[in-house]
């Protein structure tokens, strides 16, 4: 994803003051074991003086005697582990525990943008939307199936079938979210579209969702409709093009998951719809997939937007309808 120069300077200096913390942990825990075990000291010394005696053999292409001293080197590091076996000591206690181990904390691996990069990417463009501190509280760990209503059935429910708000969410919502969990490294675009009344809690679960993908180290853009596509008008009309809002729209389309919450507060205008399609085909058409959010009804999706948005919303995302009263409503209550 596109980053300012700050937000890549910014980033880096995490990853710099990971690696240096594991330095510095690497080194407090060696010489606590050498000053513990002199005789582990001594042999480092003479095991990285062999080392380097090897390295100007090889150079001077004296095999004979850089096999010699390698055969010296590797008898001193086993009797080395024997010493910290009979101690106690992990033969690996020299070895530098990155907060990352893939990278190192450089944050590339093979040239490519290491995992724990892309998380630390999500958590810093996140900021501006409040995700991170949301994510805190709004996660799996804290999801409350209690907190749902257990007594009336869901009246909107087809004739004939009688469940509650929590039973309806442990058998037909939940279900599909663990699945699109456990597929999300398929290739291709995995999305839903979750619609329901404000309040019921579809903004939770995407950022479970969030939260989750986050973790597993993917891509994660969290953008509210309305101050989204509000920005996109303004960068449209504006006599100067903004670079940071430009990479930020950049950000938006080449994410791994888009989350779009509130989908029907954006001021609609035929631009605004216009933005809407190309976001949605453009993702589709990458293998991008995208979670958009609205407290809009089906029948109001078709009637407000143009029909190749509706279509493409029908067609190419999984339906999850959230029913019953506002939650927030009744903890205040």
């Amino acid at each position: 994803m596109a980053l300012t120069r700050e937000q890549y300077d910014e980033i880096m200096r995490v990853l710099s003051s990971r690696r240096s913390a594991a330095l510095a942990r690497q080194q407090l825990k060696q010489e606590a074991v050498e000053s513990r075990l002199p005789a582990v000291r001594d042999l480092n010394v003479k095991i990285s003086a062999l080392s380097q005696r090897e390295a100007e053999a090889r150079i001077r292409k004296d095999r004979e005697k850089a096999a010699g001293l390698k055969e010296e080197r590797k008898r001193l590091i086993k009797e080395k582990e024997e010493l910290l076996k009979r101690a106690g000591v992990d033969p690996d206690y020299a070895k530098v525990q990155y907060y990352c181990s893939i990278c190192r904390d450089t944050g590339y691996h093979d040239n490519e943008k290491c995992g724990c990069m892309r998380q630390l990417e999500s958590e810093l463009l996140n900021r501006e939307a409040g995700l991170p501190e949301l994510l805190k509280r709004e996660n799996f760990s804290t999801f409350d199936i209690g907190v749902f209503d257990d007594r009336m059935p869901i009246s909107e429910l087809m004739p004939g079938r009688r469940v509650t708000q929590r039973e309806y969410m442990r058998t037909d919502i939940l279900p599909v979210v663990r699945s699109f969990l456990i597929g999300f490294e398929e290739p291709g675009s995995h999305n839903l579209l979750m619609i329901g009344p404000p309040g019921t809690g579809k903004t939770f679960l995407c950022n479970c969702i969030a939260r989750r993908l986050i973790e597993r180290q993917h891509t994660v853009i969290y953008e509210r409709a309305d101050r989204l596509f509000s920005a996109m008008v303004k960068e449209n009309f504006a006599r100067e093009k903004n670079e940071a809002m430009q990479q930020r729209f950049e950000r938006v389309e080449s994410c791994r998951l888009l989350v779009l919450d509130d989908l029907g507060t954006e001021f609609m205008t035929e631009y605004t719809k216009t933005e809407l399609f190309s976001l949605i085909s453009n993702r589709l058409s990458a293998g991008l997939s995208t979670i958009i959010s609205s407290n809009l009804t089906l029948n109001q999706i078709k009637n407000i937007y143009s029909e190749r948005i509706s279509s493409r919303l029908m067609g190419e995302y999984q339906l999850l309808r959230f029913f019953g009263a506002d939650l927030r409503t009744a903890r205040a209550r």
